[in-house]
């Protein structure tokens, strides 16, 4: 007597894909079409920064941007307009795309220079306040007490102070201070390095000096609502030391909404930047910067317009992109606005 073999087929399942919050946020900021434009052409303005003599013929063969066209001021070149051919003959043909300055500078090469500074702006100070700002604020969350309440009292006491205000005051300082010049010392040191960098250094030292304010209570915050859960009470049941704790368990947790704010900040340092280089209080010239070469142009608004579109336009585009893309990276990280 044969027994019938009725064992059911064995059901394979497939395995399921993990779902991570870092993955749904990606997915859902890739839905967002303006942030992921905005994206882009925030990276092509990074490349264009960062291979800027590349992209500029004339560089490559040793002149400097800050010459007139590169080379020798050409009265016939002054104030050229788009798509200029220049007559001088060391040019050989130099075509002013953008057109040209009243010196006869190129306004394409001098705004892809500018590139630089306003890149330059929103990646330091950013990271600047994001570092100082997140520390600060995950050790007052964290201790709480006493040690919270006097951290933050100093972060009220700045928080009073007109932060724009000072900023211009200590970009006096710096720049009376550079005029003056030192030969030794930390000072000379500091003094040649900020020359070097065509005076950046001294307005990274300005912006970082209070912009980490909002980030270091916007990090407390998110801390004191973490540092409640059952993984820190986990962690410290079983004697997890008190820095483990903060920067492996606590960071992490808050550093998505901190990264999405301080993406929100950019277009503030890059508009701060060119209104302190307008007034005369930022980069040195004859540095290239868009705040500069608007100051410059708006004198001959009536006779020569096209002087001021290049820069006005690249500020405005670049603020708009981070702009948009803060505002995505902030719908994308919140779980309550995912669809």
């Amino acid at each position: 007597m044969t027994i019938a073999n009725t064992a059911s087929p064995v059901m394979v399942v497939p395995k399921r894909k993990e779902r991570t919050p870092l993955g749904d946020a990606i997915q859902q900021l890739l839905k967002n079409r303006l942030s992921v434009g905005s994206g882009i052409f925030i990276i092509v303005l990074i490349m264009m920064a960062i291979f800027a003599d590349f992209l500029n013929g004339y560089a490559l063969q040793g002149y400097k941007i800050n010459q007139p066209a590169f080379a020798q001021q050409v009265l016939q070149d002054n104030n050229a307009k788009f798509g200029h051919v220049s007559e001088s003959p060391k040019l050989a043909g130099f075509v002013y795309w953008l057109g040209a300055d009243n010196l006869g500078r190129d306004l394409w090469s001098r705004t892809l220079y500018g590139t630089r500074v306003s890149v330059a702006v929103a990646l330091v100070a950013s990271s600047v306040s994001l570092i100082i700002g997140l520390s600060y604020g995950l050790i007052s969350g964290y201790a709480g007490g006493r040690v919270d309440e006097l951290m933050m009292r100093f972060v009220d006491f700045l928080y009073g102070l007109p932060i724009l205000i000072v900023v211009i005051l200590l970009q006096v300082y710096f720049k009376a201070l550079a005029r003056h010049g030192a030969e030794g010392g930390l000072i000379g040191f500091i003094l040649g390095l900020n020359q070097a960098m065509g005076g950046l250094l001294f307005v990274f030292i300005a912006f970082g000096a209070l912009n980490w304010l909002g980030m270091a209570r916007i990090a407390r915050g998110q801390t004191l609502s973490i540092k409640q859960k059952e993984f820190v009470e986990a962690a410290k049941s079983i004697g997890v030391s008190t820095p483990n704790i903060i920067f492996k368990h606590i960071l992490w947790n808050v550093l998505g909404p901190c990264i999405v704010q301080e993406t929100l900040q950019i277009p503030n340092y890059i508009l701060t930047e060119a209104f302190l280089s307008y007034i005369g209080l930022g980069v040195d010239a004859p540095t290239p910067s868009w705040g500069i070469m608007i100051n410059e142009a708006y004198q001959g608004l009536r006779s020569n317009p096209h002087a001021l579109f290049p820069p006005a336009m690249a500020l405005t585009l670049t603020v708009l992109a981070f702009n948009f893309l803060g505002d995505g990276l902030r719908d994308a990280f919140d779980p309550r606005l995912r669809e």
